[in-house]
């Protein structure tokens, strides 16, 4: 049985990033994942160019059960930091507006360079193509199994044993199955003794049944998003929707999904109100429609908001304002054409106002949710109450958790990644420290 300090069960960029603090001062590490290769999952973060992390730092661009421990560990190993661990490994970075990529914009740049680093490494060995059947905690340490894995298929290979000191969890959730994440970690970290906070995709588009959603298919437009549970308005964000034949995406939609994912698990009625003109109010909205058709009076409502709105998206703004008129709809039957050929000289105040209204308020019912083969990320996971602010097990001493596998998810922005780096700098240099002391 081969015995190193530390092995770590999971090679994505927080396995890594612990992998480098970890093997120095003569430690002997050993980095196990189930892809022939490392870093694969870096390889389609910020859509392939990989959004690296963010200037802008707040709180509220994590989320947990536990936020105050993701704090502390953002806290211990921040952007700044980050800044450092780019430079140390050679990749030169560019800003774009606060948010920070390779200068070349390549992810397979970003993975090569933290490839190169771990393979390069004294001390440090890497195994991939290896899956982890079992972990079992022995006097002084870990006992691991692990046998082979290729292609989703497992080898035929006997099963090796492997001893460590110190053990790091860093398989990442269940978002990204074809990149080596498949939520093994939570099964591995329940059997010595963890909670799991039940996983749910997270930073992934909406379903919605409406029945003009295949007319709307591929229109992009910009709004204001408000998330209401219930009737309770939970969540808003901004940016451009995505309208697609199955429901609603883009950042905007990723940004509050793991807030309605949540509800919708929960039995809760999931709504959202878009706003098409939030730089309006409703009352400027209502004045606007009006002069423009004084000024053209031979156009009609639909040709007014031809040039607002994206021009699928005008009759379905015209229908549901005649659906919600409580007596005459604009201008006659919802049903027939002349319902969206209204010109000023037959509109009527209500007109107006219901118009305004279903443009600053556009109602979206949500009925479900796309899985983890779109998710970005994984909302869940190991309970952050169970682990120290150095992301040591509280109820197994030696056991480490960096990355996904934690109950932490960031928002659209380079924060997954930011925290992949920092929980895995904290979690491997604690790990690197607690070896030097025994």
């Amino acid at each position: 049985m081969k015995k190193y300090d530390t092995i770590i069960v999971g090679g994505g960029p927080s396995g890594m990033t612990a992998a480098l603090w970890c093997a120095r001062d003569g430690q002997r590490v050993l980095l196990m994942d189930r892809c022939d290769r490392i870093g694969k999952k870096i390889l389609v973060t910020g859509n392939g160019k990989c959004n690296l992390t963010n200037f802008r730092q707040s709180p509220d661009c994590y989320r947990s059960e536990t936020p105050e421990a993701a704090a502390a560990v953002l806290s211990a190993f921040g952007q700044e930091d980050a800044m450092e661990l780019f430079r140390s490994l050679g990749i030169l970075t560019r800003d774009r507006d606060g948010y920070v990529y390779p200068y070349n914009e390549q992810a397979a740049s970003v993975r090569a360079a933290f490839e190169s680093a771990v393979l390069n490494r004294d001390g440090l060995e890497v195994l991939t193509e290896t899956s982890v059947t079992g972990i079992r905690r022995i006097k002084d340490g870990f006992q691991v199994s692990a046998e082979a894995y290729s292609a989703g298929k497992k080898g035929n290979a006997p099963g090796r044993q492997f001893f460590c000191r110190s053990l790091l969890i860093a398989t990442g959730g269940l978002a990204g199955v074809k990149l080596g994440c498949d939520g093994s970690g939570y099964g591995l970290a329940k059997a010595l003794g963890h909670h799991i906070i039940p996983p749910l995709p997270a930073l992934t588009a909406l379903k919605s049944s409406a029945p003009f959603l295949k007319k709307l298919s591929g229109v992009r437009n910009q709004a204001a998003i408000t998330l209401q549970v219930d009737g309770r308005k939970v969540c808003r964000e901004r940016g451009e929707l995505q309208w697609t034949d199955y429901g609603i995406s883009g950042v905007a939609i990723f940004q509050i999904s793991r807030f309605a994912i949540l509800a919708l698990e929960e039995g809760k009625a999931v709504q959202l109100s878009l706003d098409f003109m939030p730089e309006y109010s409703v009352g400027e909205v209502e004045s606007l429609l009006h002069s423009g058709l004084e000024a053209c009076p031979y156009k009609s409502f639909e040709e007014l908001l031809g040039g607002i709105l994206p021009a699928k998206l005008v009759p379905v703004v015209l229908r549901e304002a005649s659906r919600q008129a409580k007596t005459q709809p604009l201008s006659g039957d919802a049903s027939s054409a002349r319902a969206i050929q209204i010109r000023h000289g037959g509109a009527s105040d209500s007109d107006f106002q219901r118009l305004a209204a279903v443009i600053k308020g556009f109602s979206l019912r949500i009925s479900g949710y796309m899985g983890y083969e779109k998710a970005q990320v994984t909302r869940g996971g190991v309970d952050m109450t169970e682990v120290t602010e150095n992301l040591e097990s509280c109820i197994c001493p030696g056991l480490f958790f960096a990355g996904e596998v934690l109950d932490v998810d960031g928002t659209c922005g380079g924060y997954n990644l930011q925290w992949a780096f920092s929980s895995g700098s904290v979690a491997g240099e604690a790990a690197w420290n607690r070896n030097r002391r025994s």
